[in-house]
């Protein structure tokens, strides 16, 4: 094997081995930045949401302390508390029909401060003897009825002339709430969010949301805390960071993000199959095996051009040197450019010169 071969292969070898070197830092570099963008996007539809759900909180808190107010002014309760059905009573349900059809309450129940119920309007409550809110506005619990339909309830106390006179239960249809984990922008082929209820003391947990996928737990679904999925495990800790790899209830790996919402007792999980997002990373992977391929080819030819550019002037001194041993005096080596090889050049021909020289003393002779 020739200098030339050898120059242009081990110019290859090393172009190769440093371009697969910075790609296989480039892969793993790109990959990791682009589950972190993953992640964090995960992590900001999570709080996001919360925020969604939160809104509608309020405004339900402040329904329920309006009302509440309208229940006592002109007089309303009292009468109510002394079974006088006169006029404000039929006012004050007209009041609340109204209430309920515009701000979406399936039920509104007002007991006197014994638990005693006094007006019930809309879908039955759970018991006729109500517990008297330890708070101003008390969230009592969320539920699922046979019709899928889910419900939050809030209660308050009803103040009349600075006294508790009794409380206010109103019953919120809860389908503004459904629908923000129904919305899964940004979350590809196979992203959901799921929201649920309980899990608190060791309760049981409910699901609320509807499946985007069949999956073993469906809206409604009454769960045992020992056979919740890691998902929902990870919200129920109040697992603040996104997490990866995390088996759900069909057993897919899955990235999530989590976030629990104390005023409500509900814990929120949005997540997407791993699978879904580690496509990313194999594009990623053919991208740039598809560019290595495409600058190896570049490297080989110019490995090659560069091995003959370097290679040249060596085999010219060695066609020198063999011209020279088959008694070729007369030969001079090829002097251009600065460097070893011509410093050898120079040199060769000068002893050729002196060799010239030497031979022909004797001929003068």
């Amino acid at each position: 094997m020739d200098i030339r071969t050898k120059l242009s292969l081990l110019l290859v070898a090393v172009s190769l081995i440093s371009m697969a070197l910075l790609g296989a830092f480039a892969y793993r570099t790109s990959a990791g930045l682009l589950q972190e963008i993953s992640v964090r996007q995960l992590d900001a539809l999570a709080e996001g949401k919360k925020r969604d759900l939160l809104k509608v909180q309020q405004h339900w808190r402040k329904i329920v302390k309006l009302l509440s107010q309208h229940v006592v002014s002109q007089g309303r309760f009292a009468e109510l508390t002394k079974g006088e059905g006169t006029d404000q009573s039929q006012e004050l349900l007209k009041l609340i029909a109204l209430y309920s059809e515009v701000n979406g309450i399936d039920g509104v129940k007002i007991f006197d401060s014994a638990g005693v119920e006094l007006v019930a309007v809309g879908k039955p409550s759970l018991a006729k003897l109500h517990a008297m809110p330890a708070t101003d506005i008390e969230y009592r619990g969320t539920l699922v009825n046979e019709e899928k339909e889910v419900q939050v309830v809030l209660a308050a106390r009803i103040i009349d002339q600075g006294k508790l006179g009794g409380g206010l239960e109103l019953i919120f249809d809860a389908e503004d709430l459904v629908s923000i984990a129904e919305n899964v922008t940004g979350l590809g082929t196979t992203g959901e969010v799921l929201m649920f209820a309980g899990g608190e003391d060791g309760s049981p947990v409910t699901l609320l949301s509807r499946r985007r996928h069949m999956a073993p737990m469906q809206q409604g679904q009454i769960i045992q805390l020992s056979e919740i999925s890691e998902d929902i495990q990870a919200a129920l800790t109040k697992q603040s960071k996104p997490l990866t790899h995390v088996r759900d209830d069909r057993g897919q790996l899955v990235w999530m993000a989590s976030r629990y919402i104390p005023q409500l007792k509900w814990g929120l999980v949005v997540k997407v199959d791993a699978s879904e997002e580690e496509v990313r990373s194999d594009v990623l992977l053919t991208a740039l095996v598809d560019i290595g391929l495409s600058v190896s080819a570049f490297a080989i030819l110019g490995g090659a051009l560069l091995g003959l550019y370097f290679a040249r002037p060596v085999q010219q001194l060695a066609e020198v040197v063999q011209r020279l041993n088959a008694g070729d005096i007369d030969v001079r080596a090829l002097v251009q450019g600065d460097d070893e090889i011509t410093y050898l050049a120079e040199n060769l021909n000068s002893y050729l010169d002196t060799l010239s020289k030497e031979n022909k003393r004797p001929e003068d002779a």
